[in-house]
């Protein structure tokens, strides 16, 4: 790793980037096909090609514009904002707590951000920043409205892991990227003599860590939809090979995490008690340690390999120079050590870039998102296949807690972490209009469908998420 004082350029935290417009040919045709297709699809197809663009085109494919750089998910979010008014597409209902915080996260970030660094470079960045998270997340609100929704957006994303899984694989095999046809780098970086795969995200670690992040929606799916058992065990295959080629250890304990969670759903009734009982280990262990806690980290890296000794370290300069960073974040992290400026733990990324208001924001958008799933998930016990989507997104979440302590999104894989934010978003939906009366009306002369929606109250919510809905 490059020292920070002479080995980092000087605009690395608010400027970088390609210092030039920058797309191959099979890029600019893809992200054109793309944009199209937003606005000739209808409503509840307009998201998949944004997403499949979205996750697919590299970071390096770029617009620049004097200082401003647009990369393709920027483009698509503008084209889907210009969607959004060409063909009057309405917000369902209003916003829910939930998307106030995802919001609200979001613009702390980007106000606390500038303030950090009092800079007109800083304050660029943020409105991009700004353009690639709200515009997303509210873009996907938009269009992503029931369960039907949810479900093609994870089968969306299913084709998305299937396309880039054969050439990680490749790219394992012979250091060689086929995304580099889209845009990404041609030679892959290598580790201690191991190939790290990418695909078209900007790093291994993004790459294995948004598959194993979106493995439990894919074993759901195969469980949720018979007609789609095939697409789902693909994706189950692709995502897996992915988290395995990219070399990282953050991946496969992200994929552990999942399995953990998909492994619980016996125990769902009793999370309570998991919970406390996962707290009450901790303190134990805590009592076991001469070092604190989060060195944990490091001891399970020894098993999986990495750099856990690193992320431990951060965390622990992290917790002792509160009172450096708690009030608009600081700039002084790479003074903690070595290589602390590299700050590859999305926590911790959120404190030293936003103080503790935007640190506090960040929890809540994860807290706040497991109190939705299980506020939901007590309502559909009573309907199994509503319940199951309810868990594994559940999961999917789980999944990025675990992850975020050795990544920060930075790439493409922003557009995947909105996603499931939007799907979690909809969850209230999957009980609020639930419908418990179907039966087939029979004559001898045809068999007539008809579906009866009986008179009933609606299911009592613990919360505010239901209104306007």
């Amino acid at each position: 790793m490059p020292d920070y004082k002479s080995g980092l350029p000087t605009n690395y935290y608010f400027g970088g980037g390609d210092e030039a417009t920058a797309a191959t040919p099979l890029a600019v045709l893809f992200l054109l096909a793309a944009i199209i297709l937003l606005f000739v699809l209808p409503r509840k197809y307009a998201y998949v090609p944004f997403l499949i663009a979205a996750l697919l085109l590299p970071l390096h494919v770029v617009l620049v514009i004097s200082s401003l750089h647009f990369n393709a998910t920027r483009i698509l979010v503008m084209a889907g904002w210009l969607r959004l008014l060409v063909r009057h597409d309405r917000f369902p209902g209003r916003l829910q707590p939930i998307d106030k915080i995802i919001l609200g996260s979001a613009l702390c970030n980007a106000v606390m951000y500038s303030l950090l660094w009092q800079d007109f470079g800083a304050v660029v960045n943020r409105l991009g920043f700004l353009v690639t998270t709200m515009g997303t997340y509210l873009f996907l609100r938009f269009l992503v409205r029931d369960q039907h929704d949810v479900v093609r957006v994870i089968k969306t994303l299913a084709v998305v892991v299937i396309v880039i899984a054969p050439s990680m694989l490749y790219e394992h095999t012979s250091a060689d990227n086929p995304f580099w046809l889209l845009g990404a780098p041609e030679i892959t970086n290598m580790r201690d003599g191991q190939v790290r795969a990418q695909g078209p995200f900007g790093h291994a670690i993004v790459a294995g860590t948004v598959a194993a992040v979106l493995l439990p929606l894919f074993v759901g799916l195969f469980f949720l939809r018979p007609r789609a058992r095939l697409l789902a065990a693909l994706a189950v295959i692709s995502a897996t090979a992915m988290a395995l080629t990219s070399g990282s250890s953050t991946p496969v304990l992200t994929s552990a995490a999942a399995v953990v969670g998909l492994a619980l759903w016996p125990a769902r009734k009793s999370m309570r008690a998991i919970r406390w009982g996962l707290v009450i280990s901790l303190l134990l262990a805590q009592l076991a340690m001469n070092s604190p806690v989060w060195f944990i980290i490091n001891r399970i890296s020894g098993l999986l390999g990495g750099s856990g000794w690193h992320r431990a370290m951060l965390v622990d300069n992290f917790v002792r120079h509160f009172w450096q960073w708690w009030l608009v974040g600081t700039r002084a992290n790479p003074d903690w050590g070595w290589s602390m400026w590299d700050v590859d733990n999305a926590y911790v990324g959120a404190g030293t870039s936003g103080g503790f208001l935007n640190f506090a924001l960040f929890i809540a958008v994860i807290v706040y998102g497991f109190k939705v799933i299980g506020g939901a998930r007590k309502l559909a016990e009573k309907y199994p296949a509503d319940l199951r989507l309810i868990w594994v997104l559940g999961v999917a979440l789980f999944a990025n807690t675990v992850a975020y302590f050795g990544i920060v999104y930075f790439d493409q894989a922003i557009v995947a972490w909105y996603a499931l934010l939007t799907m979690i978003a909809v969850v209230p939906t999957f009980v609020a209009r639930k419908s418990p009366s179907e039966f087939q009306i029979k004559t001898p002369l045809t068999n007539i469908g008809a579906q009866v929606s009986a008179a009933r109250s609606t299911p009592r919510w613990d919360g505010p998420e239901l209104e306007g809905y």
